[in-house]
């Protein structure tokens, strides 16, 4: 039995070595008919067919990540997955950081209007003053930045949205692809219209990670063979038959050549590519950032220092500065490898977010006042709560105990979204930021209230009666007595919650607000770069937070009393 068992297992340790490594296809699985998840709740779709068909041609198993649209071409060049199978339009900009293989699918871009705009062509939204939707990271972006200047553009991050954005008349046209331009018109059919003439030829291509060094990707051959194969067999005609049967008939009646009748553009034009742009000097910015910098971490060094009456009881610790060195040496010596690891596969491209420093750089001090404004709404709402749950009147105290309740039971992502696309529309408001800053404040105010009112309980009811017996009133029993022992109690939890509002307001991206997230999000989908623009976001919000916890931690020291 015994030898049976090995035998068994060196024949499954044998299949487990011999077997092929995946090919790990990325793909967003939210673009029917070509990406989704099917009733079955199976990937389905043209682009999942043809990675099927890719993996079966290359002998591989077949892997399919389902990432967002701007994003997989950071997993791409991570080395998170081997290959873009995505709808991907294969444009210069991209040819920066990734290679593309020889396209698939001819496209072009299209538009969504309101049914009742004056809109029948680019040239209509040339006029000053129009206000145009696109998705964050796609060439109708990147066609829209460049050709109409005089244009609102304001992006957002998933399809349905853009198409909410047409059907509520909020923007004057969506700009996007054909196919899916007459797939949210007929969700929206009463309200947009499409005009589906191109705007712009475009052609889809797989994505593939740029070799390092002069090196070659061993997959670019075998996938421009597979591809040349797949059409020539009439495989893509196949699948237009069962998923783009009601777009082929369309395109037809319209004399617009369908999407896999393959225009094809020569080599060279594939192969030319924009030059990047170089550093250039900035002293005023560089100043400015060597200001917050040293602000920052000298905030940071007086944050995490302990106590002088603390550490004078290890003044005499010998191995306190050698643990201190010892420390630092371990986190720089951490960061290098990884960063090392990283660097064998990654191309980095720092140029493209250092052009756009003065957007990003706007998106930030955005951030601090939309905060600011946030706050001091947040402490009134707070406040109010408060007050209201004190007051003698029941139906009072029920409203607050029940808003409270509703508040804090809601993510915030679903009070962005239904505060501003039901509730905001309801009345009529379509500033986002506005509404951003108020929406913040209803979320944030209900968590300061419980904060502040359970501060309140703590100091005890027997306070409040010595102080009415000495003859204090209630308002000054209150203002000289319990509040001050209830600030000095909930000014470290007060403190976490200004820091997570900070950090909440980059949230305001999903109804398109553009703060510092969403500015970060729209220079790094412009330059298809992935961790140079998320290393400055993150060195951004800290430049807010730890200064705001070093204060909030002078106060905790000021107001601190010995019982």
């Amino acid at each position: 039995m015994r030898i049976l068992s090995s035998i068994l297992y060196f024949f499954l340790l044998q299949a487990c070595f011999s077997a092929e490594e995946p090919l790990i296809v990325g793909m967003e699985l939210e673009y029917p008919p070509f990406e989704f998840v099917n009733e079955n709740g199976v990937n389905d779709g043209v682009s999942v067919q043809l990675a099927k068909a890719l993996a079966e041609s290359l002998e591989r198993p077949l892997e399919i990540k389902n990432i967002k649209f701007d994003a997989l071409i950071t997993a791409l060049k991570t080395g998170s997955i081997d290959l873009i199978i995505s709808s991907m339009t294969a444009t210069d900009e991209r040819r920066k950081s990734i290679n593309f293989s020889d396209p698939y699918v001819t496209t072009g871009l299209a538009m969504l209007v309101p049914i009742d705009s004056e809109i029948e062509g680019v040239e209509d939204l040339m006029k000053e003053g129009r206000k145009v939707v696109v998705k964050l990271g796609t060439t109708g972006e990147t066609y829209a930045r460049k050709e109409l200047k005089d244009a609102e553009i304001l992006t957002m991050q998933h399809d349905p949205a853009c198409a909410l954005e047409v059907s509520q008349n909020k923007v004057d046209a969506w700009i996007y692809d054909q196919l899916s331009i007459f797939k949210h018109h007929k969700n929206h059919v009463e309200t947009t219209r499409a005009i589906l003439t191109p705007l712009r030829k475009e052609q889809w291509a797989v994505g593939l990670r740029k070799p390092k060094n002069g090196e070659v990707n061993s997959l670019e051959n075998k996938v421009n063979a597979f591809l040349e194969k797949f059409r020539e067999s009439g495989e893509f005609n196949k699948l237009a038959d069962i998923y783009l049967k009601e777009e082929k008939k369309l395109v037809n009646k319209m004399g617009i050549p369908f999407i896999f009748d393959l225009e094809q553009s020569s080599g060279e034009e594939r192969a030319q590519i924009k030059t990047v742009a170089v550093f250039e000097t900035d002293l005023p910015f560089l100043f400015i950032l060597f200001f917050l910098l040293s602000l920052c971490l000298v905030s940071f060094y007086f944050l995490v220092r302990e106590d002088q009456s603390v550490s004078n009881r290890y003044k005499k610790n010998s191995f306190e500065f050698v643990s201190f060195a010892m420390l630092w040496i371990f986190l720089i010596g951490s960061t290098y490898f990884i960063f090392s690891s990283l660097n064998q596969t990654y191309t980095w491209n720092w140029e493209g977010i250092w052009s756009r420093r003065w957007q990003i750089f706007g998106g930030w001090l955005r951030t601090i006042w939309v905060s600011l404004l946030a706050l001091l709404l947040c402490v009134f709402l707070a406040v109010c709560l408060v007050v209201g749950s004190k007051s003698r009147l029941k139906s009072v105290r029920f409203f607050c105990r029940a808003y409270t309740e509703i508040i804090r039971g809601s993510p915030l992502l679903v009070i962005l979204i239904v505060g501003y696309y039901v509730i905001a529309e309801a009345v009529d408001v379509n500033n986002r930021l506005l509404v951003g800053v108020v929406l913040l404040a209803v979320f944030s105010g209900a968590y300061l209230g419980e904060i502040i009112r359970g501060g309140i309980d703590s100091v005890g009811k027997t306070q409040f009666d010595a102080a009415r017996a000495v003859g204090f009133s209630t308002v000054q029993a209150y203002r000289y007595v319990i509040i001050p022992q209830a600030v000095r109690r909930v000014l470290p939890a007060v403190a976490g919650l200004f820091i997570m509002l900070v950090k909440d307001s980059s949230l305001l991206s999903v109804i398109g607000a553009e703060e510092f997230t969403k500015r970060t999000e729209i220079a790094r989908a412009a330059t298809f770069t992935g961790l140079e623009a998320f290393i400055p976001l993150a060195v951004g919000y800290l430049l807010i937070t730890i200064p705001l916890a070093l204060v909030s931690r002078y106060l905790e020291r000021r107001l601190t009393y010995e019982s």
